[in-house]
């Protein structure tokens, strides 16, 4: 009986220190499941990710939130999520794709915060993080332009503490599957055969004979995003790549909008006009930057109104916004409540802030 009690006892102390020993990684996964995920998804393990991007904190956990669901396609999770962020451009930039991919980007686009331009294209450059260039890939993807979504997934690739991960390669395959280079999409598809959590994901791939339904759908709708021509351009250049988009495919709503979004948070009118095609989109966030255009240029009428399909309720409340901006010499304290999600307040108050 003595025996069995000190073999009890001392039982009871290897599970106690075993439990003390893994608590600490029992708390981190059940706290930061997206940190973990995020780790898997690019190949390393946890003691790399914490060398990587530091310890997990409730700002990373949504941040990489937003990344993970993003490759999910869970554009719900990533509007949810979106919500809990703290002004990060990151947050902003999947806010607007989340939005963008239920068709509602101007419609929601003032209803947040927007670091200008940023917040819809990330920027990709030497001075960029590389998990900021590991995210900026998704929405090229979703617009239709490949060879962006290609780059910034290898260039991703390439700074990622791994240099490999199935994030990077179920992109690199699939933007490879809808320009039809099969050889180079075999490839990626092979090495992620590879791993038992993506096996399956690369076998309902390739060959093309095992696409279902659903998935051979979903590569012919990108398939008719593509441009039609090949044209070298700067990296900086997003208003032209987005024109070549439209140019292919005049029906590229999302492009359509994603262009005329940029030109509003540069605040370029002059190119929002030339972009605007009110017969194949419509917002009311158009409707009050036109408002603005017409009165600088002395268009205010019943015929501008109709063509751009300006409503009555619209110019009435442009018409009250001027009157208390000019009554109150430009001051936004009696503005900001009744008009603070307005594109008209977006473009007499937002202030650039230039990263140093």
């Amino acid at each position: 009986m003595p025996g069995k009690k000190v073999k009890w006892i001392i039982g009871i102390s290897l599970a106690t220190l075993l439990l003390v020993a893994g608590g600490s990684q029992v708390y981190f996964l059940l706290r930061y499941p997206y940190f973990r995920e995020y780790a898997r998804i690019n190949g390393v393990n946890l003691v790399q990710a914490r060398e990587t991007w530091g310890h997990p904190s409730e700002i990373s956990e949504v941040a990489m939130g937003l990344a993970v669901e993003a490759s999910r396609e869970n554009w719900e999770a990533v509007a949810r999520i979106a919500a809990k962020d703290r002004k990060s451009e990151v947050g902003t930039y999947y806010y607007n794709l989340a939005n963008a991919m239920k068709g509602q980007l101007a419609d929601r686009l003032m209803d947040y915060y927007q670091p200008f331009e940023r917040g819809l294209f990330l920027p990709v450059g030497e001075k960029s993080q590389p998990f900021v260039i590991a995210c900026a890939s998704d929405v090229w993807f979703a617009l239709g332009e490949m060879s962006m979504a290609e780059r910034d997934a290898m260039l991703g690739m390439l700074f990622s503490p791994a240099h490999n991960g199935s994030r990077y390669l179920k992109r690199l395959a699939e933007t490879n599957l809808v320009t039809g280079n099969y050889e180079t999409a075999s490839k990626y598809l092979r090495m992620l055969a590879n791993s038992p959590a993506d096996r399956k994901w690369a076998l309902e791939r390739f060959p093309e004979t095992n696409w279902s339904p659903e998935y051979r759908e979903r590569i012919e709708r990108k398939r008719a995003l593509l441009p039609r021509f090949d044209l070298v351009h700067g990296m900086d250049q997003t208003q032209l790549t987005l024109r070549v988009l439209l140019n292919s495919n005049p029906s590229n709503k999302m492009a359509l909008d994603y262009l005329l979004c940029f030109d509003l948070l540069t605040k370029n009118l002059d190119a929002f006009v030339a972009d605007y095609a009110p017969s194949l989109t419509s917002s009311h966030l158009y409707e009050e930057a036109m408002l603005i255009f017409l009165t600088a240029k002395g268009g205010m009428n019943e015929e501008n109104f109709r063509h751009y399909n300006i409503r009555e309720e619209t110019v009435r409340r442009f018409n009250r916004f001027v009157s208390i901006y000019q009554r109150d010499k430009g001051s936004s304290q009696n503005i900001v409540g009744e008009f603070g999600k307005t594109y008209w307040y977006y473009f007499y108050y937002a202030a650039r802030k230039e990263k140093s």
